[in-house]
Order: C-alpha cells, then structure tokens, then sequence
C-alpha cells in the first residue's frame, strides 16, 4: 500500500533490465505484474534507441514486447518521429506496427501518413500512403503511392505505384521512385536539366552523382541534344588535406555532321579539361613557424569555345580570352618570394601559336623597412619574366626598384613631408620569331617630393577628415643601351614598351575627404586628382592630364550613389563619365551602372547595365537584367522573369536574349539565343530545369 501510495503522490520511475535492452518508464499510474508493467497517464518511456509517449503502455520485459494506446509520439534520435493512435513493437528486434502513422524528418521537413505501417530494424513498410513537406492539411504538393519503403538507416524512401499531384490535381505517374529524406551527401541522380532549342532540338542533361568518401566526390553529366549531337563532362573534387581543396573537370562534346556543317563550325568535337586546387601551408611549416605560404593552380585547356557553351545549358557567358594561372607565395617576416605562371588561349582565332604565355614569373620583394633612423625607410622589388610563343616572340625580362623614403612632420604634425628617391633597372633577351633577335638595358632614377596634410574635425552631427597633398616628380638619369633602343623602335609589344617609366616632370595635386555622421557611418568620401606636366613634352602629349573626380554619397546603409568623372583638358570634353545606384527599400533592390568613355582616338564606349528585383508580392521575387551597348545599338544580353519560393516547392521562369561567341572555319563568330528558361525544384526532392531557346546568327 505504502509503494501504491508513492507512485500516486509522485511521477514514478522504474528502470528494467531485460538482457540487453534497458528501458525507463514514467507514469502517473504504474502496475506492476511479474514481468508485465502497466503505465497509465503521461506514459513517457526511455530506452536505448527511443524516446516514447502515450496515454497507455504494456510492456513485457521478459519478452520485450511493447504495446501503446493513444496520442502515441516514438522519437528515433533528432532525426525521425512518429505519431500515431496505436502501436505493438518490440524493443528487442526493433520492429512491430503502427496504425496509423505519421511520420516527420527533421532535416528535410519531410512529411508522410498512411493507415498501417509496419517495420523491422531495417524498413518501415508502408500502404496507402501520402508525402510532401508542405502544409499538411492542404499540401500544395504532394505524392501518393500504393505501397512503400522507408530505409532507416539511409533515410531513403521508395514508392511504388507513384502518382505526383499539384494541389490536388494529379500531373505525373510513376511505377517506382526513389529519394533522400535528408541533407546526407550521398551517390544518386541529381536535378536534371531539359530543354529544346530551334537549331539544337530535344537537349537533356542527366547528372549522376557519387560520394563514395567524405573527402571527394565525383559527378559525371552525359547530355543529348537531338539536332546537334551528344556528350559527356565529368567533375571530380577533393580535400587531399585540412588546407586544401581541387577539382579535375573533363569532358567532350561531339557534333553531328549536318550540324557542324550549316554552321560552319571549325570543329566537330568540342574537347577540354581543367584543373583547380588551392592550398596553403604546403611548405611553410618545414620553413619555420612564423612563415606562411599558400599555392594556386587553375589550369584550363580546349580546342574551342563551345567546350564551354556544351558543358550545359545554363547561358552562362565566357571571355574568348581563356586564362590558365599558377602561383606560389612564400612570405617569411618582411620577405615575399613569388612564383606565377600564366598560360592564355585566345579562342578567337584558329590557332595560338603566335599568343604569347609567361612561363614563368619570379618575384623577391623586400617590405619596407626602416634604415639608419625611423623615419628612412626602403623596400626592393625584384621580378623576372620568361615570354614565350610558338612561332612569336621569346622573351626574358629582369626587373628590379628599389625606393628609398625619408620623413619629416612640420608646424606639430599639421604638415608632412616625405622625400623619396627611386632606383629602376631593367634587362631583356628577346626573339622576334623573325628571325630578328637582340637585348639591351635600361637604368633610370627619379625624385619625388610629397608635401601634405591631414586633418580632422568634429561637428555637431558630421565627423570630416581631410587629406590634402601635392607631389613633385623630377626626372633624374635614363640610360638605354644601344640594344635596348633598337628594341624599342623595332618590336611592337606593350610589356617591353612599359620597361620605360618615362618619367616627366610633374605636378600631382591630391585631395581626399570622408564624412561620417553622428553614429559612426560613412555618408560622403570624395577624391579629386589633377596632374601637371613641367618638363617638355613627348609627342602628341598635352601639359594638362585628365581631372579625374569620384564621388560616393552613402545616403542610407541600404542606398549608395558613385560618380566618377574624368575631364580632358586636352580635348575639352569628359573622357569617363560612370554613374552606379544601388537602393534597397523594403522589397526593392535597384542596380544601376552607366558607363561613358572616349579614348584620346575617338573610340567611344557607352553602355549601360540595369538589374532589379522585388518581393513585393508574398513568395514571389519579379526580376529583370539588361546589358546595353549604347554606342553600337544593341542589347548584349536581357531577361525578365520571375521567382516563386515557398518553403517545400519553388520555381524559375525566365526569358533571357544574348549573344554567345563560336569559332567557325572562317574565324570568331557569334549566335544570338532568345528563349524560356524554366526550373522547378520541390524540397527536398530535387527538380528539373527546361530551355525552350531560338538561335539565329548574328547579322
């Protein structure tokens, strides 16, 4: 009676040992018959795997058999939970039967109900059964299947008897599909993409993906377009260490003759492959502990530009000029060793032989330092260039700079001045190709003298700080062998023409200023930059350089006006006028940039880009893109469209217009594509995305 009594006045607990299986039981009431227990009233039970409640529970722990009655909850960890109105399982053999169930996946918001489930340690086996992960009452999705298995250790499910429905209107049938419940990286088919295109025909991409190790995984995309031809790309990417991370890509893309022969192309295979790793800590750590270092690698080879266009469907767009780098840093206190290669194809024309590469480049920089006193300072920069081509020019390149800086502050620091004096050397080897080949130096040395000041002050709601300086350049002493000359009159290759610093002299006028409101934030910061000539005039040179002014007015954090604006004295006219605006307000966002310039030879460049974007209305983002070349009258690329976003479905409709370049066998060429782009992605299934695209030449 006194033990009764207890489990009446308190929540009980018992705690049973059934050969390997522990279980906890609480209860309001709870009965206890040999090895039977009844628990009635806020039944909570604990064991190994689970954590359960209902309003009754029977357990056997001799046997393990487990019976519950009523608003039953069976949690599995944080990663899967039921619900239902009565359950037999048995905690030994982890398996029984649920009816109904409802079942909830954490990760993914995945949600799934039937009459019976039944299950054992490995499935739960399911009947009559509906899935979504949208509102459960009025599921904007959802799939039904007759029969179905739920694999509780990866998380998959498989349907059978499929039938997809939107609302409730019932859109695709499928007698078997299968997908992950939870964000798990693991080998399956992703989201494919679908399209048509007049010239192209039918194109479908099926990505296949494989993560056999938590350190790299590895994604093959075969693709088909019916008119065109078919191919296949693949990426692999890894973590070969804690610093590091690569991918190999690779692909092919083959073109059926009729295709490649109405339009021209130079090639009927579009073949590449590229490499990409980065890592740090290669060799610092056998350097010493206070060095670091740090590698670069981005390698890209292929026969043409469409290697790129071919990789998929997506109208990305792709420079003509195809840029490969490596570099290596090491840095060890004030001293920096480089090493960088760059390797170019210009797919523009038929072949690179003559496109010149550097391979490599070497550089020893020394950071400033002080020397003698604190207020001398100097710093070396040391690089050396290999140029080298096919059939152009060869060439090898040795640099080196040495300034030498002293500082002085004037009247108790309201003005500064800083002497410096400039050391320059230069080297070259070259060959022409044509058979004309040579080398020369050059030493040269020039002085500068800087005056300025910088100020500050506070006013009853704006901070302004105020940088005012004015440079003096002379020009000291210039020697050019005689080879180096000759070079300079015979060869015409702007990195050999910039060896010479062509220093005139010159008046440089500086002015710096920002100003920050009350609470600390940036609201203007302007520059204004004019430079005069003294000495005597080059060529075709004009005494005045260009005033070059920018502004930037940061009217709120969410609403930013620039402004540059460069003014030829030369030509009496502005030579750069660039207007960007950037607003956000509420559901807006405005980008805005308009470029104007006109080169001392006429050449002018006026175009405008344009972007907005608004969630004004519930779940949906409306936006739109333009490109416009002003000067030649023609849109370079534009789309309009819009995003739906809820949090178990969205979708991507877009119209988009652009000109995308191609080699043919006469040289650079480029098409114009205008088409619907639309992607479709239920959570956390996956989607599909489909093209419907029109190409025509471009006349």
């Amino acid at each position: 009676m006194l033990f009764k009594s207890i489990l009446l006045l308190l929540i009980t607990s018992v705690f049973l040992l059934a050969q390997e299986q522990q279980v906890e039981i609480l209860a309001k009431t709870l009965e206890k018959q040999k090895y039977r227990v009844h628990a009635k009233d806020e039944v909570i039970l604990y064991s190994q795997k689970y954590i359960i409640t209902a309003d009754e529970a029977y357990y056997d722990y001799n046997s393990g058999d487990l019976e519950l009655i009523g608003n039953i909850t069976i949690m599995e960890g944080t990663n899967f939970s039921t619900r239902s109105g009565y359950a037999k399982l048995n905690l030994k053999t982890d398996s029984g039967k649920l009816t109904p169930m409802f079942g909830f996946a954490t990760q993914s918001k995945m949600w799934l109900k039937c009459d019976e489930a039944k299950f054992d340690a490995d499935y739960y086996l399911t009947k009559k059964s509906i899935v979504s992960s949208c509102d459960v009452q009025n599921p904007d999705w959802k799939i039904s299947f007759t029969s179905g298995e739920y694999n509780r250790k990866t998380m998959f499910l498989s349907t059978y008897n499929t039938l997809f429905y939107i609302d409730k209107l019932p859109v695709l049938y499928l007698p078997y599909f299968s997908f992950s419940t939870d964000k798990t990286r693991r080998t399956g088919l992703l989201r494919p993409q679908i399209g048509f295109g007049t010239s192209e025909g039918f194109y479908y991409l099926q990505p296949i993906y494989f993560a056999p190790q938590k350190n790299w995984d590895f994604q093959i995309n075969p693709q088909i377009r019916t008119n065109r031809g078919k191919g296949v790309h693949a990426k692999l990417r890894f973590a070969d260490s804690a610093y590091s991370t690569g991918s190999v890509s690779f692909g092919v893309f083959k073109e059926q003759s009729t295709y490649a022969k109405a339009n021209s192309l130079k090639n009927d295979k579009h073949y590449g492959y590229s490499i990409k790793y980065d890592r740090s800590k290669l060799f610092s750590d056998y350097v010493s502990k206070d060095s670091q270092d740090g590698l670069w690698l981005d390698f890209s080879y292929l026969n043409d530009i469409d290697y790129l266009n071919t990789i998929d469907n997506s109208g990305k767009s792709y420079d003509q000029l195809v840029q490969s780098t490596l570099n290596y840093y090491l840095q060890r206190d004030l001293d920096y060793f480089g090493l960088y290669s760059k390797y170019y194809i210009d797919t523009s024309v038929i072949n690179n032989d003559k496109t010149t590469q550097e391979l490599p480049t070497i550089q020893y920089h020394r950071f400033t330092n002080s020397v003698l006193k604190d207020n001398i300072f100097y710093s070396v920069d040391y690089k050396t260039t290999n140029y080298t081509s096919n059939k152009g020019l060869d060439a090898v390149i040795h640099k080196v700079s040495t300034p030498f800086n002293i500082y002085f502050s004037l009247f108790n620091d309201y003005l500064n001045f800083k002497a410096t004096e400039n050391f320059y050397a230069a080297n070259v080897d070259y060959d022409d190709g044509n058979g004309n080949s040579g080398g020369g130096n050059i030493v040269e040395n020039y002085h500068k003298l800087s005056l300025y000041t910088e100020l500050a002050k506070s006013y009853n709601d704006l901070f302004h700080t105020f940088y005012l300086g004015v440079d003096y350049t002379i020009p000291g002493n210039s020697r050019k062998s005689d080879g180096f000359k000759k070079m300079l009159t015979d060869m015409n290759f702007d990195k050999l023409n910039s060896l010479v610093q062509n220093t005139q002299e010159n008046l440089s006028l500086n002015l710096v200023e920002y100003f920050y409101n009350a609470q600390g934030r940036k609201v203007v910061s302007h520059s204004l930059k004019q430079t005069i000539i003294l000495g005597d005039l080059v060529t075709d040179q004009y005494k005045y350089g260009d005033l070059s002014n920018d502004l930037k007015y940061f009217v709120t954090n969410d609403f930013t006006v620039k402004n540059t604006l460069n003014y030829s004295h030369e030509f009496a006219r502005i030579s750069k006028f660039q207007t960007s605006l950037n607003w956000k307000v509420e559901d807006y966002k405005v980008s805005f940039i308009h470029t104007y310039q006109k080169s001392s030879a006429n050449v002018t460049d006026n175009y405008l880009s344009f972007s907005l974007n608004t969630d004004y209305v519930k779940n949906y983002n409306l936006f739109s893109n333009v490109n416009y070349d002003i000067e030649k009258n023609y849109f370079k690329s534009w789309s309009i469209g819009w995003t739906m976003k809820k949090k178990c479905w969205d979708y991507k409709l877009t119209y988009k217009e652009e000109r995308t370049p191609k080699l043919t066998s006469a040289g650079s060429d480029s098409t114009n594509k205008k088409g619907i782009y639309l992607m479709f992605n239920l959570y956390p299934i996956g989607g599909v995305s489909y093209d419907f695209i029109k190409e025509s030449s471009v006349q």
